[in-house]
């Protein structure tokens, strides 16, 4: 009788314990790459470029300034479009695709080609900053680091 009574009492403790052992686990890490994935947006103007690029030359300013829209996919792909300023004509390639990825917290664009960019990055709530670590692209580096991003969805 007295086992019946034990057993009755033992395995709700133990079940009890059960639940708060595993709720108490950490739970998995996200993945930080989510936090870049989406749509964002960013307004570049040529004093924007010459702030960041002092001796940015004149003739190239229309070319890199306008609205642009980076599309951050889930399978490390990326797109740019460009939109041009008011003052400005159409850009010579206003759409962009290449791959991304990241290392802790630095981004990685056309990764182990000639073209590749490395900046550090940051997400807090629906901004993105990006600050520039390397690359040979003078025109990426004002265009990308001139503004933070907006999130758009």
């Amino acid at each position: 009788m007295n086992t019946y009574r034990l057993s009755r009492l033992v395995v709700p403790i133990l079940l009890l314990s059960v639940i708060l052992v595993v709720s108490c686990a950490p739970a998995a890490a996200p993945d930080p790459k989510q936090a870049l994935v989406g749509t964002w947006t960013s307004t570049v103007t040529k004093e924007d470029v010459l702030r960041v690029v002092p001796d940015f030359q004149q003739e190239f300013l229309c070319e890199n300034t306008g609205t642009f829209v980076w599309q951050f996919n889930a399978d490390g792909t990326f797109t740019i479009d460009q939109t041009a300023l008011p003052e400005c004509p159409t850009p010579a390639n206003p759409h962009i695709e290449d791959t991304w990825s990241i290392d802790g917290n630095q981004i990685t664009f056309a990764k182990d080609t000639p073209f590749q960019e490395v900046y550090e990055w940051a997400v807090e709530g629906n901004t993105l900053v990006l600050k520039y670590v390397s690359g040979e692209c003078i025109p990426c580096k004002a265009t990308n680091t001139a503004n933070p991003w907006t999130r758009v969805e």
